[in-house]
């Protein structure tokens, strides 16, 4: 039999359990434990987001036939650091199983560091409760439901951020789902210093829509206040925006006194009126579908065009007298004394070389400035009102076989994770073709490398080109660091399906090529740093560029 325990050990033993007891006891009391009732079931809809690719995972870090060399390198995923400030609208109507799949993936745990709260404005008429969400595993502590009382179109979205807590809102229509690392990737470029009031997602043909429609108009007169800048560009495939920009746009239109139908078509107004070129992304284009889209047929088409010339009229009133029309007396045009909010008057915002596309499997940008329209494409005019001729124009000269290359081999294609489809320039290499990653943040955030490679997946055409260019890393995208490396390439498996098939041969396979990036020079840091990464070609090229893939990798 074992000695029983002394009197010493009793009372230790006692302590080591009475202690955490009784401090529990105080935190129940004090901060009751939630009701079952408050939690959640698991969602029902993460295995369907698993299945379509939604979910964070592991993408290759080589396509290399011979990949024993790369065994311990990582592909970066994301270098940002972020909090939750964004809350998420989703706007509903007659697709309500893609909100449950949408709200889902908003609410799960890959954006509890961007996203605080998700409100779904319900436009049908058939209320909405809390028991109807429950099972895309949203807390009720994250999600809100405001059943509208009549069915407000596109400005149910704008009053919805207005009513958020947190500084930025990203808003979504109920037909697309958008990949977190995307979201993530807005959050964080919206946040820096000096971006854009708004970013907008959108899927190649629309993409094109919007920069063919880019226009730039002088003062036609010296009375006018301000030149005109602008485009327009839908937020329903994934927008996010500042909060007191959707306020000041709302309180816009009230001044302005829209009608209730031009209200309710807020997204034609919203970009037009801010009097500035928005910001768009090419997206990695998942529609979800259900229904028929109001904004498309021909009764939508016609729609369309009517509001966004209503806009063009109303910018051109606000630019030349601060108002929604202007009064000439005779000694001229009558000014609003009152500045109007929202619209930007008397900012240069002259054509941007740059064109913008999300990534997937990692939470960064692809930038580049290589021409994707021909140069016979205009955006001048001597009135905004030419805003959807002049689009009409540029789209002639583009021809149908130009518009059908901007949407097959459009940017977001080098950054999708598939071998299966390629960015094409449409013209051959020119000297100072730049092809830019941006992490969004420094490498140096989220990992402790010693060395970073910048990886390719091209065809024969795009090595030569490679080994034609600079690459260069920089922390600032001021100060740039050139590698003194040459790109290493190598064979794949992959067969090039962009070259022809020509009876009795066989297609190329593709190239892989690394270019080893400059590492930090700084004496209290000695490793990877940087958040960007690019190519830059020092001269002219015969070849086309063809990018299946372009990412990150380190060790």
């Amino acid at each position: 039999m074992p000695p029983l325990p002394s009197w010493h050990q009793v009372f230790r033993l006692l302590k080591t359990v009475a202690v955490p007891l009784a401090l529990a006891g105080v935190v129940n009391y004090f901060l009751p434990p939630k009701a079952k009732n408050d939690v959640p079931p698991p969602s029902l809809y993460h295995p369907i987001l698993g299945d379509i690719g939604f979910l964070p995972r592991k993408f290759p870090v080589t396509y290399r036939i011979d990949s024993t060399d790369f065994m311990d390198y990582e592909r970066i995923q994301n270098a940002s650091v972020s909090v939750p400030d964004t809350t998420a609208v989703v706007l509903n109507w007659s697709r309500f199983p893609n909100v449950l799949l949408i709200t889902s993936l908003l609410c799960g745990p890959w954006l509890d560091s961007v996203i605080s709260e998700v409100i779904i404005w319900n436009n049908s008429p058939r209320p909405m409760t809390y028991d109807d969400i429950k099972n895309t595993g949203c807390p009720k502590a994250k999600l809100r439901i405001q059943n509208s009382p009549a069915n407000m179109y596109f400005q149910g979205r704008y009053m919805a951020c207005a009513q958020a807590n947190t500084p930025y809102c990203f808003v979504q229509d109920d037909d697309y789902l958008i990949r977190p690392e995307i979201i993530q990737a807005l959050h964080t470029r919206i946040a820096m210093p000096g971006s854009a009031q708004a970013i907008h997602l959108l899927p190649p043909h629309e993409h094109l829509n919007s920069s063919l429609r880019e226009i730039h108009v002088a003062k036609p007169e010296p009375e006018y206040l301000s030149d005109i800048h602008t485009s327009f560009a839908w937020l329903g495939h994934g927008t996010i925006v500042h909060r007191n920009k959707a306020i000041d746009f709302i309180s816009l239109l009230r001044r302005l006194r829209l009608s209730s139908e031009e209200m309710k078509m807020a997204d034609n107004y919203f970009t037009i009126l801010s009097n500035q070129i928005p910001e768009i992304w090419f997206d990695q284009d998942f529609e979800l579908g259900g229904g028929h889209a109001f904004t498309l047929g021909v009764n939508g088409t016609e729609r369309n065009a009517k509001h966004i010339l209503q806009a063009a009229r109303y910018l051109d009133s606000i630019a030349h007298c601060n108002s929604a029309s202007c009064v000439s007396t005779g000694e001229g045009v009558k000014l609003s004394r009152a500045k109007l909010p929202y619209t930007n008057l008397g900012a240069d915002t002259p054509p941007t070389p740059w064109t913008r596309a999300a990534c997937t499997g990692s939470s960064c940008m692809f930038e580049t400035n290589i021409q994707l329209l021909p140069d016979a494409t205009s955006h001048t005019s001597n009135s905004v009102a030419n805003i959807l001729f002049l689009g009409d124009r540029n789209l002639e000269n583009l021809g149908e076989a130009g518009k059908q290359h901007y949407v097959d081999h459009a940017p977001s294609h080098a950054v999708d994770t598939k071998a299966s489809t390629w960015f094409q320039s449409p013209g051959k290499g020119r000297k100072g073709d730049v092809i830019t990653l941006d992490l969004l943040g420094d490498i140096s955030n989220v990992h402790e490398w010693t060395a970073v490679e910048m990886a390719w997946l091209v065809d024969l055409d795009t090595e030569k080109i490679l080994k034609a260019s600079t690459f260069e890393s920089s922390s600032d995208n001021v100060t740039w660091h050139q590698s003194s490396h040459l790109p290493i390439c190598d064979d794949t498996e992959l067969e090039n399906i962009a070259f022809p098939v020509w009876p009795g041969k066989t297609r190329p396979m593709l190239r892989e090529c690394g270019v080893q990036m400059p590492l930090s020079s700084s004496a209290l840091q000695v490793g990877a740093n940087g958040r960007y990464f690019r190519v830059h070609l020092d001269a002219d090229r015969p070849e086309r560029w063809t990018v299946f893939e372009v990412w990150l990798r380190g060790l």
